[in-house]
């Protein structure tokens, strides 16, 4: 289950006829380098050699229909944002706009590939199909705000609005007619929550941020609702894990709906509920399901991204000067880092799923190496 709060950090080709806005040449600026040490400069290869491996190993598996659009989607993210980092660190110029353009072919080529697949058996195809051209637009919105052309941001932006609309209204009717699962669902809702935030932001207007948080925290509630009560009848939509997610994400997003509100106190409440339900979740796939074979390393990643998310949000909270860093997270992913070096058959995506494990940790040590740079 991809369970990825609100982030989207993503790279250019010359568009083909998949793309929702035209590729344009930006206006790069070149960051001030820095210093870095040779034994930081060995880090920075590592960082970059792992990115790359993890968009080759999750790029040859979604071709093969191993990998899901969502699990795709993740991994050239948090690939991508690796490579991202290790270019500012090391002062390279335009390493934005260069990582987000490579990640564009990529993504016309998810489109291109997923456009084949329009035949009678293809399940849940034309959802997928809307989703792909989504995330090549969202990616158009990003080359755009990293070069700062406001035009091309506001063409990105009107096809955003567009798509997510089409998205979430398939994904819809899927679910009334019990072809959607609510994982899809809550991620086809988001994108309109996510598409009038940018549409806000880019009009310089907040007024609207709440009424629209509130309809999406509705519609979160409406999802928990759901799980729980087929976890009441026992249905395997509704395990254990899966209700606490559910409940990670409307914690998450009543936290920032009270943040809004400038409620400092019930904001940090929810996200400590958020941590906890999330960090329950993880635990529950660590400890029970994954021994049994019935949760996989991917899953477990995803809990464990949920966690870190609603542990990020309430360090944002937390009046002290200081952040304190979470062990039992850092122990988390620790433990599944030792997991993967467990793994010999490597077959499927498995090595697509390890990859990104290793790209996680390489996250949390990037964030300590920039820190070191500002």
């Amino acid at each position: 289950m991809n369970v990825v709060p609100l982030q989207a950090k993503t790279n250019r080709k010359p568009a083909t006829q998949t793309s929702a806005v035209s590729a344009q040449k930006p206006q790069i600026t070149t960051p001030q380098a820095r210093q870095i040490s040779s034994r930081e400069n060995r880090q920075l290869e590592q960082f970059d050699s792992n990115a790359s491996s993890l968009i080759d190993q999750s790029q040859d598996s979604f071709s093969r229909g191993l990998l899901s659009l969502s699990d795709y989607q993740l991994a050239l993210n948090i690939a991508y944002q690796s490579k991202i980092d290790v270019g500012e660190i090391r002062g390279a110029k335009g390493a934005k706009i260069g990582q987000l353009t490579a990640k564009q072919a990529l993504l016309e080529q998810a489109v291109d590939q997923l456009k084949m697949l329009n035949q009678p058996a293809a399940h849940r195809w034309y959802g997928d199909l809307l989703h792909s051209r989504l995330m090549l637009a969202q990616n158009q919105y990003e080359i755009a705000a990293a070069s700062d052309n406001q035009y091309q941001k506001g063409l990105a932006l009107r096809e955003i609005n567009r798509l997510s609309e089409q998205y979430y209204s398939v994904r819809r009717q899927e679910l009334q007619v019990g072809e959607a699962d609510l994982n899809e669902y809550r991620r086809a809702a988001r994108s309109i929550f996510v598409a009038n935030l940018e549409t806000n932001s880019f009009q310089r207007t907040q007024q609207n941020d709440l009424s629209n948080l509130a309809d999406f925290t509705r519609q979160l509630e409406g999802i928990q609702k759901a799980v729980e009560t087929l976890a009441e009848r026992g249905a395997g939509l509704g395990r254990k894990d899966l209700v606490e997610l559910s409940q990670a994400q409307l914690s998450f997003a009543q936290g920032n709906y009270y943040r809004q509100q400038k409620d400092d106190r019930r904001s940090r409440a929810m996200f400590e509920q958020s941590q906890q339900h999330a960090k329950a979740a993880w635990e529950v796939r660590m400890n029970t399901y994954y021994p049994n074979g019935t949760a996989t390393l991917h899953e477990l990643t995803s809990a464990w991204i949920m966690w870190r998310s609603a542990d990020t949000e309430l360090n944002k909270s937390d009046t002290s000067t200081s952040v304190k860093p979470d062990r039992d997270l850092t122990a988390g992913l620790d433990r599944m880092l030792n997991l993967t070096s467990q793994i010999e058959d490597r077959r499927g995506r498995m090595a697509s799923d390890i990859s990104l494990v290793n790209c996680l940790k390489d996250s949390e040590l990037l964030t300590e190496l920039k820190k070191k740079s500002e």
